[in-house]
């Protein structure tokens, strides 16, 4: 049986580690557009001045944080979301809105970007779940179609491919990623801004 599995581990050792050479067409040049590194062991990056992103914060990344600015950190997970108090000491306004990775609506995404809206009234600010890839990538993939102006594919490209570590099991979040949810999105944006 031994010799069975590593037969057929071996045969098949090639063709695993053949894998495409990367794109070096659209994606290379959509790159030059993505997100900054602030802190790469944090997962943290620069979308603009106003709006960053990253994994959960740790007490050690509280410095720098302030040292760009921002004023509010908007939490993304729907577990252990008290993870953010050990950056109260820094002054900065924490909120939560949860999102449950495999069930995010439109309505949910429009009213964290109307948050993020808000909250920059005040400075920069932080949005961010466990990993800051899925949910995070999913509200900044949707701020910048929103916000500046991306293309639906650019903001889904940059989601799925950029250095922020998306795993490719939430579907669910990349087929939000279309022109139909941007305009439920909208929408509902739309809504909240009237409302005030």
């Amino acid at each position: 049986m031994r010799r069975l599995l590593l037969c057929l581990l071996a045969s098949g050792l090639p063709i695993a580690c053949s894998a495409a050479p990367p794109d070096s067409g659209s994606k290379a040049v959509q790159s030059e557009r993505w997100a900054t590194p602030v802190k790469h062991d944090a997962n943290f990056y620069r979308i603009n001045d106003k709006l960053y992103r990253s994994e959960q914060p740790v007490a050690e990344d509280g410095e720098a944080i302030v040292k760009l600015g921002i004023q509010s950190v908007i939490n993304l997970r729907f577990f252990d979301r008290n993870d953010d108090d050990h950056l109260k000491a820094y002054g900065l306004t924490l909120l939560n809105r949860p999102l449950l990775s495999w069930s995010i609506k439109p309505k949910e995404i429009a009213e964290i970007l109307y948050l993020i809206e808000k909250q920059q009234q005040n400075g920069a600010v932080l949005i961010h779940c466990y990993h800051g890839a899925d949910r995070t990538g999913l509200i900044a993939g949707m701020y910048r179609i929103i916000y500046q102006g991306w293309s639906v594919e650019e903001a889904k490209a940059e989601m799925q491919h950029g250095p922020y570590g998306y795993h490719s099991i939430w579907k669910n979040i990349a087929n939000l990623f279309t022109e139909e949810k941007v305009k439920q999105v909208k929408m509902h944006l739309e809504a909240l801004r009237k409302r005030g």
